[in-house]
């Protein structure tokens, strides 16, 4: 097996590690060879999900068995086995249990990859069959192998999965040549039907977005307000709630709830703290609210939640 390209994930390895901005920092390959392939098994009774996050690379991920959905904007993404999803570069995702679903267990694979792989940033080809497509592409595309360009991207895609696994000669340039040929495939589709207003809209809605999130991440442990999470981005408390309704659809201020209370969760398995001082450096002034919020969320209590996972 080709470990360089090959990466492992559980529940229990899976670690979401992103800047300010949400960019995710984990590293996707090396400089030198910016891909990465991924094999993953989630049991979703133990993982919540993999919370809102980008980066610059595109993904592509299929599923193998089990199910998931994928959260962009104001699409939930149903993946069933053998769907597989295209996600553009800077687009805010997250990864979730699907809804009603009769199973836990999921296992699928992914492979995450710089454009730059196909060619260097100031050559004619990326200048014409790159960049306008990762900059005013679509933000993601379902494939369900329906349709011939669907098949064709998807056999493309299980070759390079297979060159990953395999001990091929020049492993490296085989990839290069599979996810150039995956493109040729992919890119025509990508276009968007949006007129350039549209399309100018939704990326300003998503910097902004930016900028309301990294403030929350940055400043989740004071006391903020709506005020001020619209402030971060320069706009109204209207167009600050219209952000985060399109792009994660919630509120600000229950965005900025959702991530005290998943910070709390890692307090509370990873430290001997109480639950007033949980709720205390998490932001939450009132341990009583906090308490009920918990359990509405999680069907437990901090105390109860922290018990089950033997810290207290």
């Amino acid at each position: 097996m080709q470990t360089d390209f090959v990466k492992i994930l559980t529940e229990d390895t899976v670690e979401m590690v992103t800047d300010d901005t949400l960019r995710e920092m984990k590293s996707h390959g090396t400089a030198a060879f910016p891909f990465q392939y991924y094999s993953e098994r989630f049991d979703w009774s133990r993982l919540e999900s993999i919370e809102w996050h980008w980066h610059n690379e595109v993904e592509i991920v299929q599923i193998l068995s089990g199910s998931m959905e994928c959260k962009i904007g104001e699409q939930e993404i149903g993946l069933q086995k053998g769907d597989a999803l295209f996600i553009n570069s800077g687009v805010i995702h997250r990864y979730q249990p699907p809804k009603g679903r009769k199973q836990s267990q999921c296992k699928f694979s992914d492979i995450v990859f710089a454009p730059e792989l196909i060619a260097p940033s100031r050559s004619t080809i990326y200048r014409k069959y790159i960049q306008p497509n990762i900059t005013h592409g679509q933000p993601f595309l379902l494939m369900k192998r329906e349709k011939d360009w669907e098949k064709q991207t998807l056999d493309c895609y299980e070759r390079i999965e297979h060159l990953c696994r395999s001990e091929a000669d020049m492993t490296e340039l085989r990839i290069q040549i599979g996810i150039s040929d995956l493109w040729l495939h992919l890119a025509p589709h990508l276009e968007r039907p949006d007129t350039g207003q549209q399309n100018n809209k939704n990326i300003l809605i998503q910097a902004r977005l930016r900028k309301m999130m990294q403030f929350i991440w940055d400043h989740y442990t004071e006391r903020i307000s709506l005020d001020d999470i619209a402030g971060a981005a320069n706009i109204s408390k209207s167009a600050a709630l219209r952000c985060f309704r399109i792009g994660v659809q919630m509120s600000p201020v229950g965005y900025l709830n959702d991530y005290r209370l998943n910070r709390a969760k890692e307090l509370l398995v990873s430290s001997h703290h109480t639950v007033s001082e949980v709720a205390l450096a998490v932001g939450f002034d009132n341990v009583g609210y906090f308490d009920r919020v918990f359990k509405r969320a999680f069907n437990l209590t901090p105390k109860q939640f922290a018990k089950q996972n033997m810290i207290l």
